[in-house]
């Protein structure tokens, strides 16, 4: 029953109010009594000393009967709720206008009484009462002397039998009852003043509750558009969770959607790993079970071809692993390990040198072209190696012969930019973003020395060292491949 926060919320103000009405009638019944007694004491602060200027009580240290039988007849048609005690010196009584056996005690203290007779007393004051051995109430008092001194005192006990109904007699009350009345209509109207903020200020709670709940139930959150909008400035704690909930939503269902594009990568991996690594496999195959079957009816030059091709395959297998497991490496990597300061331009003069021969072979011209105020580059002197040679091998297996290959070093902004020119065939507008996916390959049939793995390596290297690589290219006219490097001692983060 009480499971939402509104009910519960409802439940815990209405305890709250029947706790405080019951605190505010104790407390009103209280005020009331001591408000009476107030009124009565002081309206008969005097009682006692004009009892006591009219009548002589106590003559020559003892009681005067006659005049005490009838103060106590007088008082009793005048008043019967008013109780005398006559007191000697000491607090001890002497007399009282009380029927026999109702007076309990003998004595009264009279500190009461002294400081009723003083200057500072503070109402309602209470005294002993002679009826309750345990029980006070306000009294009026007034000393007894003559020529002699102090005889004694006149105690006078207000209410009396009425200061004991008390209670039942403000529940008769006309103005107890209409203050009860109207601490009620304040209770109720509190009650549902309350209950209507709650469920305003709820309103917003369930309405967040219910997108959280559709957003559980649909799983992965459709679009991620959630139906409530919160205003970007802090106003409470439920536009802040508000916010964080829209925050974490979208980044559950990016992260959704991140993880089926990367499984869409890695089946699209597992099929090309497949098919790459079956070709060279089912290739060597296919010559070896030929030499074994035909070695007798093959010539010695048959027999050597057949190796070359297996060997060919063999090598091509190994470099495709080889890449593989190198791209993992990188994947694992958090940042560059070793971080050296180098020149570019020895680096890329040592690159072109290695591949001048593989150029001069295709009838390809390979030139580098270095400014020599480059100033020297932070990064891993072996990786950023590994970025050059794998761009010099992509122009070369897409140049032409008879074409050219151009890399160069230049300074921009305190940076050095590398650039890699070819005049190849060209990339189609459509897959020059998807040159650096991982296997990718624009050659249907897949066929060639490539795993399609060279491009995503750099471009990993790259991001290593804090770099992106850009790439511009037109068909048949060539491609260019460019990045740049910061001079000083950066070690970027992945």
């Amino acid at each position: 029953m009480f499971r939402t926060l509104y009910s519960r919320l409802a439940l815990t103000l209405f305890m709250l109010l029947c706790l405080v009405g019951l605190i505010l009638i104790q407390v009103i019944g209280h005020s009331s009594t001591l408000y009476q007694q107030e009124v009565a004491q002081k309206l008969n602060r005097e009682l006692a000393a004009h009892i006591v200027e009219e009548q002589s009580l106590i003559q020559n240290r003892e009681i005067n009967r006659p005049a005490l039988d009838l103060l106590f007849h007088q008082l009793m048609v005048i008043n019967p709720s008013i109780e005398l005690y006559l007191l000697d010196e000491s607090g001890a009584v002497l007399g009282y206008s009380a029927p026999e056996g109702k007076v309990k005690r003998t004595r009264i203290a009279l500190e009461p009484v002294r400081e009723f007779l003083g200057d500072t007393a503070r109402f309602p004051l209470k005294g002993d009462d002679p009826r309750n051995p345990d029980g006070q109430k306000v009294f009026s008092a007034a000393p007894i002397a003559d020529q002699e001194g102090l005889q004694g005192y006149l105690y006078v006990v207000l209410g009396g039998e009425q200061y004991d109904h008390v209670v039942q007699m403000l529940g008769k009350s006309y103005i107890l009852d209409s203050a009860l009345v109207v601490l009620l209509v304040a209770l109720a109207a509190a009650l549902t003043g309350g209950l209507v903020v709650f469920a305003l200020q709820t309103h917003r709670l369930r309405l967040l509750g219910n997108v959280m709940r559709r957003y559980a139930g649909e799983g992965e959150g459709g679009d991620g558009d959630l139906a409530i909008r919160y205003p970007e400035k802090t106003r409470d704690e439920i536009d802040v969770l508000g916010r964080q909930f829209n925050t974490m939503a979208n980044k559950i269902t990016s992260q959704i959607h991140e993880l089926r594009q990367m499984d869409d990568v890695r089946r699209e991996m597992v099929a090309n790993i497949s098919h790459d690594l079956r070709t060279p496999l089912t290739t060597m195959r296919g010559y070896l079970e030929t030499l074994i079957l035909k070695n007798s009816e093959l010539s010695a030059e048959e027999q050597h071809q057949y190796l070359q091709t297996a060997l060919s395959h063999s090598q091509r297998l190994g470099r495709m692993v080889e890449e593989l497991f190198e791209l993992a490496r990188l994947d694992s990597c958090e940042s560059v390990i070793f971080s050296e300061p180098f020149s570019m331009c020895e680096l890329v003069q040592d690159v072109t040198q290695k591949f001048q021969l593989r150029a001069r072979e295709k009838s390809i011209h390979l030139k580098a072209s270095l400014n020599p105020d480059a100033p020297q580059v932070y990064g891993d002197i072996a990786m950023m190696q590994r970025v050059l040679e794998n761009l010099l091998e992509n122009g070369l297996r897409h140049t032409p012969v008879g074409g050219s290959i151009e890399i160069g070093v230049d300074v921009e902004s305190s940076n050095v930019v590398v650039q890699v020119s070819d005049t190849g065939c060209g990339i189609p507008e459509e897959d020059v973003l998807r040159i650096f996916e991982r296997f990718y390959q624009k050659d249907v049939n897949r066929s060639g020395d490539s795993a399609g793995l060279g491009l995503a390596i750099v471009k990993r290297i790259l991001e290593l060292h804090g770099s992106i690589i850009n790439v511009t290219s037109e068909l048949e006219k060539g491609t260019t491949f460019s990045f740049r490097m910061p001079s000083g001692p950066i070690v970027i983060n992945s």
